[in-house]
């Protein structure tokens, strides 16, 4: 099974001990799923290799769960089901590069001869023409 959603919160990774003394990491995940009625769904982790995959992922960030149901009878006789997670995919925007932006035009650079036609032009010395300190205004 599939479902899409945003990542929430990353459970604490805990080393978990069976009955026959062999010890697995477990680890899990809560998204909110999309649609009319958003909720969260809590997903599980078991082994090394898949609660690696949550090094990818951070809250805030949009996936699609490959997960299965697992459900087992309790002592009490009361069923209880967990999703486990097979793989997290990130889910990318949409590219971009078909999205067209209007075209702007801006105003081409204007030389200072055509602002100023009476204005002389630097010399090869760089400031033939220019005022000096001298020229200028005491203030």
């Amino acid at each position: 099974m599939e479902i899409n959603g945003t990542i929430i919160k990353i459970l604490p990774v805990e080393e978990v001990t069976f009955n026959d003394g062999t010890k697995k990491l477990k680890g899990g995940f809560v998204i909110m799923r999309e649609g009319e009625f958003p909720k969260p769904v809590a997903f599980e982790l078991f082994g090394e290799d898949r609660v690696a995959m949550l090094s990818n992922i951070a809250a805030g960030i949009p996936v699609k769960v490959n997960f299965y149901a697992d459900s087992h009878e309790g002592k009490n006789g009361n069923y209880y089901t967990t999703l486990k997670c097979l793989s997290i995919t990130p889910l990318v925007m949409q590219n971009s590069s078909n999205i067209t932006m209007p075209a702007v035009q801006y105003p081409q650079a204007v030389p200072p001869s055509a602002v100023n036609p009476g204005a002389s032009e630097v010399s090869a010395q760089g400031t033939a023409g220019l005022p000096t300190d001298d020229d200028l205004p005491p203030f």
